[in-house]
């Protein structure tokens, strides 16, 4: 495709940089402050400012430049292979803070951690400055030109639209739709939309635009590309590797492929579920034959998890057992009455064993469960990671308990003789246990909310249209 010829800047040459800051100026770097450096040649060049300037005013360098030169907003760059300010703009999501909004323990550690929110809120500072970047540059883009200018600019050398949904660039096609709806209709070289591109590498907050664009959405999941897969038949393939390690476990990882499948068929005709692309595949058969290694690695990996994790459970449970018939300070040799049976430690010894018992043996059971589950598909998308959930929550408890009945009769043991090593023994007792929640966080979190909020994840929290 030719490029328009007013949309050359030559011989000028235009670099597209993230601005940087010397630390010793006391300003923050900024990765979405923009520097547009200018060569010496450029007819429209601004004004030569002094370098103090760009220091005193780094948010409005590119915004002082476009103003002094409107062309940048379509001028090339020679030494990126001809691309324009927001197809640049496009492949660098992480310049708008990412494309989705903050997870609920981030909000969480944002609001007792002074520096981690001040640090928070100056990448919201920044990713503004960026969005307002992008909206300047795409009015000017469509001052006066007609819909084939505007197509023709987006479109070479890559389309940036299909550039920014293949990346998870939600804000960047927010701030272009927002004042031109039109693009949803724009397809890529295989017939696909948007839609279909953030189907295929799971943006969620992306695909969420159908939910705000009507009846158009009924006309648009009906495309299909050049081998005949519809958007079920899109969902129906593997994620990218990239998207598939953002959940913790592969078990865990089939469980969002099926979410997923099962969301995108949601919006389709009936017709369309069943329906054979080129090669005599429906989106069920696709699926099975894209997900039956990673289906395998997610038995495997459910299997070691419940094997080691009731092993574990099972020693507990031996422990505790033993530690009812064995209780600190013995029996009465006549009424076979604990000794220690009135002091409260020793209740409390009683009901952190008894807690012990019950909650290992519970987790026995759904490791057992896991064991001996059949692996089919949709087992995968409710039963097994619910089951792992409650194993290791229950698993959690038998543990934080143990310690508990443990450190109550080293206390009951020891306390007329050395009663500060009994206090430590109490402060060393919940180590395990802290460190045992720590590790298994990450994966208990996944669970739960992969369980109980998966249907969130297809909820817009922003409009992108409106």
């Amino acid at each position: 495709m030719s490029i328009p010829q007013e949309q050359h800047v030559s011989p000028s040459r235009i670099q597209l940089t993230t601005a940087s800051r010397d630390s010793a100026t006391g300003i923050d770097n900024q990765s979405a402050d923009i520097a547009i450096d200018i060569s010496a040649d450029h007819s429209a060049q601004p004004a030569n400012r002094p370098s103090s300037y760009l220091l005193e005013h780094p948010n409005n360098l590119a915004f002082e430049l476009l103003d002094a030169d409107k062309t940048l907003a379509k001028a090339r760059t020679s030494s990126q292979k001809n691309k324009t300010a927001l197809h640049i703009l496009a492949r660098r999501p992480s310049a708008f803070g990412g494309s989705q909004s903050p997870r609920m323990w981030t909000r969480l550690i944002n609001s007792f951690l002074p520096g981690l929110k001040f640090a928070y809120k100056r990448k919201l500072r920044e990713a503004n400055g960026a969005l307002q970047l992008v909206h300047r540059l795409w009015e000017e883009v469509l001052r006066n030109d007609e819909h084939d200018d505007v197509m023709k600019l987006i479109k070479y050398p890559s389309n940036l639209l299909f550039d920014a949904a293949e990346l998870g660039n939600y804000e960047f096609l927010a701030a272009l739709m927002s004042s031109y709806p039109e693009l949803v209709w724009e397809t890529d070289e295989k017939n696909r939309t948007i839609i279909h591109v953030a189907v295929l590498h799971r943006h969620a907050s992306i695909f969420n635009l159908v939910h705000e664009i009507g009846s158009i959405k009924d006309v648009i999941v009906t495309y299909e590309d050049g081998q005949g897969n519809n958007i079920v038949h899109m969902a129906a393939k593997l994620a990218p590797r990239n998207q598939l390690n953002l959940v913790s476990g592969v078990a865990l990882q089939m469980h969002r492929e099926l979410v997923w499948f099962e969301e995108v068929k949601k919006i389709v005709q009936p017709q369309y579920i069943e329906m054979e692309n080129n090669k005599g595949k429906t989106p069920q058969e696709l699926f099975t034959k894209e997900h039956t290694a990673l289906m395998r690695q997610g038995e495997k990996w459910m299997k070691d998890t419940a094997t080691s994790c009731m092993l574990v459970a099972t020693i507990i449970a031996t422990v505790v057992f033993s530690a009812a018939f064995s209780i600190p300070g013995g029996t009465d040799d006549h009424t076979g009455k604990p000794n220690l049976l009135k002091r409260k430690a020793f209740l409390d010894f009683t009901i952190a064993d008894e807690v012990a018992l019950f909650s290992s043996s519970t987790a026995m059971l759904m490791f057992l469960f896991i064991l001996t589950s059949r692996y089919a598909e949709n087992d995968f998308r409710k039963s097994l990671p619910l089951k792992l959930m409650v194993g290791l929550t229950c698993l959690f408890i038998s543990i934080a308990s143990m310690m508990m009945a443990f450190s109550t009769a080293f206390y009951l043991s020891c306390q007329y003789e050395s009663r500060w090593v009994s206090n430590f023994t109490f402060l060393f007792a919940f180590v395990p246990v802290a460190l045992f929640a720590f590790m298994q966080f990450p994966l208990v979190s996944d669970m739960s909310s992969s369980i109980f909020c998966s249907s969130l994840l297809f909820q817009p929290w922003k409009h992108m249209l409106y």
